[in-house]
């Protein structure tokens, strides 16, 4: 989802009009639409008023562009800075673990809502609401040397 879906998405969850938001974050409501409708993208000072407009982190509202696994790479290292992870072997399958009980309550509440899509009981639209506002209410933390 790009960042103009993203802003647009977690707007109307909000209930605020393009002008409400806009007023929120001191950025024109024409400004705000061109955003929504992909014609712009913010400038990093402009997605960062927008993201604290709609009590959202600013990475919420981010697009990576993930092509190959190297682009990935730079994200797992950046999260394992932050979230020390052991990646092992169970049944003969690599996986990622966490210590940090918050994050693994999060990715438990993840994988529960992916089942709840694949099994039918929740629509793409809600779980994709629900992939843009979780961040904004769940504060994992790590601690800082």
């Amino acid at each position: 989802m790009n960042t103009g879906k993203k802003i647009k998405l977690i707007r109307t969850f909000r209930g605020l009009t393009q002008k409400e938001l806009g007023d929120l974050a001191g950025i024109h409501e024409v400004a705000i639409r061109k955003y929504e409708l992909g014609k712009n993208l913010p400038k990093p000072e402009q997605l960062r008023k927008i993201a604290d407009a709609l009590n959202v982190n600013v990475n919420t509202l981010a697009e990576f562009d993930i092509q190959t696994d190297g682009d990935i790479l730079p994200l797992l290292f950046a999260i394992d800075e932050a979230f020390p992870a052991t990646i092992k072997d169970v049944d003969g399958t690599p996986g990622i673990f966490f210590e940090n009980t918050s994050l693994v309550q999060f990715l438990k509440d993840w994988q529960a809502m992916k089942e709840l899509l694949q099994s039918g009981s929740q629509t793409q639209d809600n779980y994709e609401i629900w992939k843009t506002i979780r961040p904004s209410v769940t504060k994992v933390t790590h601690d800082k040397d």
